[in-house]
């Protein structure tokens, strides 16, 4: 077989294992899955033994598997380790199904009111869905989705709104900022499984990370990240979950402290 069939050009390799243009692009930032060489006008080119790597990786991000559990698979995890690593996975599935099994069943008994008292304040928050001022949307598209991982669920036609998603934040609004100067900038804090492989797997995309992970006096583990327009989010673990892996920190139970001095000294 000759030299040219057997490499391809990105768009050929992504059809050819199932993986989309913006995948492969970012799979080569994060050093995942880099492309054999480049031709003289610059471009990306793959190899045809590259394409087993590919359909793991494609195969493994179908399942929504986090980029740092694939990468432990593709670099030659052992087989005991691969099983908990599926594991881990299952059981982070298995939670998202139970809340999912929970919000069908608020929805069937709901459906089965014949009325519903609409002057009665509904006081539980569901999702918290941010509205963030932007000063470039396209730029602040391309930040989300390709250093911090989110997915474009939808956009306006006039650019006016875009719509990203992930996990359980259901959608984060960017609206163009017209007002003079930069957009006033908004902090969130966001829960997450695993604050440690997530900032090393942002870090690794180019995410702006503004104060790498730790463990803090008031119980959390987490780090901060800023978008292009000084936005941050805080991602961390709660307090009760770290005591519950405090070995895999390598800390003692102890040390983490749910009643921190600071907030004792508030409520004397």
């Amino acid at each position: 077989m000759s030299e040219r069939r057997d490499r391809f050009q990105i768009g050929e390799f992504a059809e050819l294992v199932g993986l989309s243009i913006p995948q492969l692009r970012r799979y080569d930032r994060l050093r995942l899955l880099e492309p054999t060489g480049r031709t003289a006008a610059g471009y990306r080119f793959y190899v045809r033994g590259q394409t087993g790597a590919a359909r793991v990786i494609a195969l493994l991000r179908s399942i929504d598997m986090p980029i740092a559990d694939v990468r432990r698979i593709i670099t030659g995890a052992d087989e005991a380790e691969r099983h908990q690593i599926f594991r881990d996975h299952r059981a982070r599935l298995e939670a998202r199904l139970d809340e999912a099994r929970r919000l069908l069943d608020a929805v069937d008994a709901m459906s089965k009111e014949k009325i519903m008292d609409t002057t009665t304040d509904m006081s539980t928050w569901l999702h918290l869905m941010p509205r963030l001022p932007v000063s470039d949307i396209e730029r602040s598209i391309a930040y989300y989705q390709e250093a911090l991982g989110l997915n474009l669920a939808w956009r306006t036609v006039d650019g006016s709104l875009a719509a990203l998603a992930t996990g359980d934040i259901e959608v984060l609004f960017l609206v163009p900022w017209t007002g003079e100067g930069a957009p006033p900038t908004q902090s969130s804090y966001v829960y997450v499984e695993d604050p440690d492989a997530l900032c090393a797997e942002l870090q690794d995309s180019g995410a702006d990370i503004v104060d790498p992970v730790a463990s803090r006096p008031y119980g959390m583990r987490d780090f901060v990240v800023r978008d292009p327009d000084g936005h941050r989010f805080t991602l961390g673990r709660g307090e009760e979950a770290l005591r519950n892996v405090a070995d895999y920190y390598g800390l003692d139970s102890d040390e983490i402290s749910v009643d921190p001095p600071w907030l004792q000294h508030r409520q004397g």
